[in-house]
């Protein structure tokens, strides 16, 4: 699937903890740390508003890009158009924290 770039609609400090992300779940497919499409790792976005970057459900680790990447509020809804559903059980854990 061809997702289009979002670097030209965040700003730079969202767009490289996005490359720092997409980069972090590439490395966890490489050493083989994956579990399939039901792991997370998640990263929450500098600023008031509680808002976080989760894997998009569906896309395999060795998958997911910067732009793949969903904006998600502390309650797991989306926040981005994106052709990709969220797992909001999978980010349930994540937002406690």
């Amino acid at each position: 699937m061809n997702i289009p770039s979002l670097e030209s609609m965040v700003g730079a400090e969202e767009w490289q903890l996005r490359c720092d992300l997409a980069a972090a779940y590439r490395l966890v497919a490489l050493h083989g740390w994956s579990d399939l499409v039901f792991t997370h790792i998640s990263a929450r976005l500098p600023g008031p508003e509680h808002q976080f970057l989760i894997n998009p459900y569906g896309l395999l680790f060795e998958e997911i890009t910067a732009s793949s990447l969903i904006r998600v509020d502390q309650s797991g809804n989306k926040l981005q158009e994106s052709p990709f559903p969220v797992n909001p059980a999978g980010f349930t854990i994540h937002s406690a924290v």
